[in-house]
Formats: structure tokens, sequence, C-alpha cells
């Protein structure tokens, strides 16, 4: 597929109901497009900055065949490309790059195009997400 990368904005969904004081940051970084990671994953720095609330935890299996418990923390709001979708986070470690998966790609429709290395609208709904409901 190529690796390539984009500007993404993630914010703590429940920023909308917390005091001011008590609100996260917004995050602008930038993303590595990876259609075999399943879900949003950030570095612990950004999810400290988001003030994410921990769900739980997940197993996870990495790319060195290895096997981990993560955090999973939540709700983030993510919008790449002008696109939104609310989503849970898995944190990894301190200075891994931010992936972005296939559960939020799908939510906002994006596919990919490898040849030139980057996101494209679903051809069917080229304005908008048109999500599968069958």
């Amino acid at each position: 597929m190529g690796i390539f990368y984009v500007g993404a904005k993630v914010r703590n969904w429940q920023n909308r109901f917390l005091p001011p004081d008590r609100q996260g940051d917004e995050v602008t970084c930038d993303m590595l497009v990876d259609s075999g990671v399943a879900e949003l994953a950030l570095p612990a720095e950004l999810i400290e900055s988001l003030k994410l609330e921990e769900l739980g935890e997940v197993r996870v299996f990495t790319a060195d065949g290895g096997q981990h418990e993560y955090r999973v923390l939540g709700i983030a709001e993510l919008e790449v490309q002008g696109r939104l979708c609310q989503v849970r986070v898995i944190e990894l470690p301190r200075g891994s790059e931010p992936l972005l998966g296939a559960v939020p790609l799908e939510e906002m429709d994006w596919r990919i195009d490898p040849s030139r290395k980057r996101l494209v609208p679903n051809p069917r709904s080229p304005d908008r997400p048109l999500l599968p409901l069958c």
C-alpha cells in the first residue's frame, strides 16, 4: 500500500459538557494511515493533552508479533480533511506515531488511494459520508 500521513485534529468529545478548567486541548497532528490497524491509536502524551477518560483495556497484537494490554480511552472527536467521527482511542507508548485505522476511516467514509498515497471520498457520496446499515 505504501506509507503516507494525513493531518488530523482530535478533541475530547466530552469537552462540550465540562467546565473550561477541566477541558482537554485540541490536538493537531499527522497520522500514519494504516488499514491494518483497527482503530485510532495515539501516544500517551497526546492522550494526556486531550484529557480523555479511561474506558478500560483491550488486548492487542502488534507488528512485532507480541500481544499487549493497552488502555482504551474516549470518546474522541476526530476530524480528517473536513470529515468528523467520534471514536474510542487506544493508548500507545510515549513517542509512538499516531495511527489512523480502519474503523475511523470507515466512519468518515474515506477510501485509500495507494498509488497516489492519499485519502479519497467514497465515489457514491463525494460530499459527505455514506455508511452501510445492512
